[in-house]
């Protein structure tokens, strides 16, 4: 029983000793201190995968998206959409290590090797404030792999953030293509199918001013619900893409399949075209240098609204019944 004894106590003992040594070895590192950015401090990014360079730059209170390219000449920079910058800069801005992977060099299953990784560098002027690459999303999916500049070493990031940052110039382009408020229009004009219709907003008589104003034709009222869902979905327009090889100037010549006139200071014009494939529609806008395409629902939502507010929904119907 003694010689039990002693041999318990001995296993016990081991096991001790051999927990606190795995407990050592683990904790035998340290993690890097997160870089500390104050917000609006970075005022320059770029995304790098493949030897593709994206620069996201700051001007004022906006944010221009480009092709970092080494002829400058060559670079189109366009608006960017603000929301997906703002989460770029978060992240980049709040980045933190929770964990070390790999002392390796096996970069590869990590998706950290030259056909993977995306590298993000960020700058306050000339000056350098962050650089990281980013491999690919833990199998958990809440961590993000990386390596920071100068550190060989792989190590696990807070949060999911591969995808928002595996991104392109269309990507991270501004879409909207119309903005407006409301009560600033005055007068809507439809042209369709060689019909004209002009809308006019005519002061309320409503003491309460609940109905700041209503909306008259020439020749009637109009059909409220067509009118409220029309100047809605104009309000805040975006597009689903703008179109590179199209020319606003040439697509200008041709008649549009709709146009409407919204009155502001300056005129608001949209124009809608027909495209060879009949499912989607290619526009115009006072508000945009470039040429976009439309959703399918969204062509087709205004094209219904223009139709019930200019009266060609019940001709169109009426030439069905005949």
């Amino acid at each position: 029983m003694k010689k039990e004894y002693l041999i318990l106590v001995l296993l016990i003992f081991a096991l001790s000793a051999y927990l606190v040594f795995k407990k050592d070895d683990q904790q035998n590192y340290t993690l890097p201190e997160p870089v500390k950015i104050e917000r609006g401090e970075i005022d320059r990014l770029i995304i790098t995968r493949k030897k593709t360079p994206i620069e996201l730059t700051k001007e004022a209170d906006t944010w221009g998206v480009s092709d970092k390219k080494s002829d400058k000449k060559s670079d189109k920079k366009y608006a960017a959409d603000m929301a997906a910058v703002n989460k770029l800069l978060d992240v980049t801005r709040n980045l933190k290590v929770s964990g070390l992977i790999s002392e390796s060099r096996d970069i590869s299953r990590y998706e950290l090797d030259d056909d993977h990784f995306i590298e993000v560098t960020a700058f306050k002027g000339d000056q350098l404030l962050l650089s990281f690459k980013i491999g690919k999303t833990a199998p958990s999916g809440n961590h993000t792999f990386i390596m920071l500049a100068g550190d060989t070493r792989i190590y696990q990031a807070d949060q999911n953030f591969q995808n928002d940052f595996n991104t392109s110039v269309e990507t991270l382009r501004d879409k909207q293509v119309l903005t407006f408020k409301e009560d600033a229009i005055k007068q809507i004009t439809i042209e369709k199918g060689g019909v004209s219709k002009i809308l006019t907003a005519v002061p309320s008589k409503d003491d309460t001013k609940k109905i700041p104003v209503s909306w008259k034709f020439e020749d009637g009222s109009p059909d409220k619900e067509a009118l409220t869902n029309l100047v809605s979905s104009l309000s805040a327009l975006t597009c689903k893409h703008f179109s590179d090889s199209l020319s606003k100037e040439d697509l200008e010549k041709k008649s549009p399949l709709l146009k409407i006139i919204l009155e502001n200071k300056p005129p608001i014009v949209l124009s809608l075209f027909e495209r060879n494939n009949g499912d989607t529609l290619v526009g115009t806008s006072s508000m945009s240098p470039y040429p976009f395409v439309l959703e399918s629902y969204k062509g087709k939502d205004i094209l219904s609204y223009a139709d019930k507010l200019a009266g060609l929904d019940a001709e169109e119907k009426q030439t069905n019944n005949e």
